[in-house]
């Protein structure tokens, strides 16, 4: 009891560490991301952010926590020092099954209910203060459709004096035009976002007629469409239970692969536990490397088949439900194949 006690709280100590620099990691990124909608009263919106990147934190720290504790034991000569005591092999491993586990439990939790319900709450406060931070999405010298039927350019944008300078705007429609102008502002009101543009001109043309005209001053109002700037999907906010009634809406290949993907991402962590014990023990004089290149090793090779699976989903040529579990029966076949030559290897050995 006293070695299963001792091995699982090396384990806890490591995936806390772990997981407070992969979240640490993940949170520079989330900022760089949303930096420009929030504030420091945002720093809640932030936080709840980060819920649902937990999917990729879990296994990623998991499988780095298993094989450093591991190979520290191995190194360290505390593994032989344990089965020269008459301690089981079993009783080594319980620990780091009984942590994959829970980290898969936990990590499930998050990518069907938590992790939507997260990212609901984000939504909703982002989009609720959109209008008011409209010259934060404004970005200097590129196209941005962020606004529903246009298409706009600003050469500068001033966020503190809220004026943009050398407009481009194409809008689409029954008529579509083409406007210009020296500079502008944008006024937000409860109910409305106004575009106030100064010293242009206006080029608008249908099937009958062109029409060019110039102006002082010129005023519409803006609909703008925050959601795909901030690179929600529809399904992100949606829990499972509102994912499947999206899916009899809609049923994309794509989306059903997404939903499968809530399952099956979360069993690997119980496969990355039983790959950190059969690559985490290694010989007391191994270099200690070992295991940081074994973790990043499956990393990539894990993202190379979830990729692939989603290429050939989005293609029709493989099964959403199929396409969806790939990767997790690939690393299980590679794992049986890896331990059944290792036993071959020891009985030939014994021969």
């Amino acid at each position: 009891m006293g070695i299963k006690r001792y091995i699982f709280l090396s384990l806890v100590k490591v995936f806390g560490a772990m997981i407070a620099v992969l979240f640490g990691v993940m949170l520079i990124i989330q900022w760089i991301t949303l930096g420009k909608a929030l504030s420091m009263r945002d720093i809640d919106v932030l936080l709840l952010a980060m819920v649902p990147l937990s999917s990729f934190v879990i296994p990623m720290g998991l499988l780095f926590t298993i094989l450093i504790v591991l190979e520290r034991l191995s190194v360290e000569s505390e593994i032989i020092a344990m089965k020269a005591c008459g301690v089981k092999s079993l009783t080594i491993y319980l620990p780091v099954i009984f942590l994959s586990f829970s980290a898969m439990l936990l990590h499930m939790l998050i990518s069907t209910n938590l992790g939507p319900m997260a990212m609901k709450t984000v939504q909703t406060r982002l989009l609720q203060s959109a209008s008011q931070k409209i010259f934060s999405f404004l970005k200097e010298r590129e196209f941005d459709d962020s606004f529903k039927g246009l298409i706009v350019y600003v050469e500068s944008v001033n966020p503190k004096e809220k004026e943009f300078k050398n407009v481009f705007i194409e809008t689409s429609g029954n008529e579509r035009s083409v406007i210009t102008s020296e500079k502008g502002t944008i006024e937000v009101n409860k109910n409305s976002i106004i575009m106030k543009l100064k010293n242009g001109s206006v080029f608008m043309y249908t099937k009958l007629a062109d029409r060019y005209l110039t102006f002082d001053e010129y005023r519409f109002s803006l609909d703008a469409d925050f959601t795909r700037k901030l690179r929600i999907k529809s399904y992100d906010s949606a829990t499972q239970a509102e994912f499947r009634e999206l899916i009899k809406e809609n049923p994309d290949p794509q989306r059903i692969k997404e939903y499968y993907n809530r399952i099956s991402f979360p069993v690997l962590n119980l496969i990355l536990g039983l790959v950190g014990i059969s690559f985490g023990i290694v010989r007391p004089r191994s270099p200690r490397s070992i295991g940081f290149i074994i973790g990043i090793g499956t990393i990539i090779g894990y993202y190379f088949m979830f990729t692939f699976a989603d290429r050939l989903v989005r293609a029709h040529i493989m099964a959403p439900l199929l396409g969806a579990w790939l990767p997790d029966l690939v690393f299980c076949i590679m794992l049986c194949a890896v331990l059944l030559a290792r036993k071959l290897r020891l009985t030939e050995g014994g021969i």
